[in-house]
């Protein structure tokens, strides 16, 4: 039986569960989780989501609009500062940064692709942990996927206002809409990853 409280994301992961399994067996991460990457393989994976970020930016601002009008306001992360900031470090050539011509998701739908994104940052930490085999002990060059003390605060805000906003059988196949497109679209940037060196 779900708790009352977690009917939203409750059904937004059973509705996202196939694309979420399908992402974590990409080609990209099998390198970095067995921990055997290269340089060339961590450098494809920055780039992936420096892609993603560059193409979902301007929907996950129209998303965290969306989460601040209904709950505590959850600034906006900054992944693509870090994201170059790392892929500088690893010897990438910079990348340029593009954002689409718009946000194209309805505010309900952005607030999917906000949940996908925080989610992934969260499922960061395991990516950080296994680069340990890459780097050591140093930080510089993985800041993207350095936990945060305040990401279970961050998370949990989030959603509290993904239940208020998912209130009605609309707004949720909306919610449902954006994160299956926010997926998408991180899976089409983890197939098209590329070594920037």
């Amino acid at each position: 039986m779900h708790d009352p409280r977690d009917a939203a994301r409750s059904h937004l992961r059973a509705h996202t569960s196939d694309i979420h399994a399908r992402l974590e067996t990409l080609p990209v991460f099998e390198p970095i989780l067995a921990r055997r990457a290269g340089w060339g393989d961590y450098r494809r994976l920055l780039g992936a989501y420096h892609d993603f970020y560059t193409s979902a930016w301007q929907n996950l601002e129209v998303g965290y609009r969306e989460l601040a009008r209904v709950g505590p306001g959850v600034p906006p992360r900054q992944p693509l500062a870090l994201l170059d900031e790392d892929l500088r470090s690893v010897g990438a050539r910079a990348r340029s940064v593009r954002p689409g011509a718009g946000a194209s998701a309805t505010p309900a739908q952005a607030v999917g692709w906000v949940w996908v994104a925080e989610g992934s940052a969260l499922g960061g930490v395991v990516i950080d942990r296994a680069l340990d085999s890459l780097f050591g002990a140093r930080r510089e060059g993985r800041r993207f996927f350095e936990p945060v003390s305040t990401s279970g605060l961050r998370w949990r805000a989030v959603c509290a206002s993904i239940e208020i906003l998912g209130n009605t059988k609309e707004a949720l196949g909306s919610m449902t809409e954006g994160a299956r497109d926010a997926f998408g679209c991180i899976e089409r940037s983890l197939l098209n990853a590329k070594d920037d060196a």
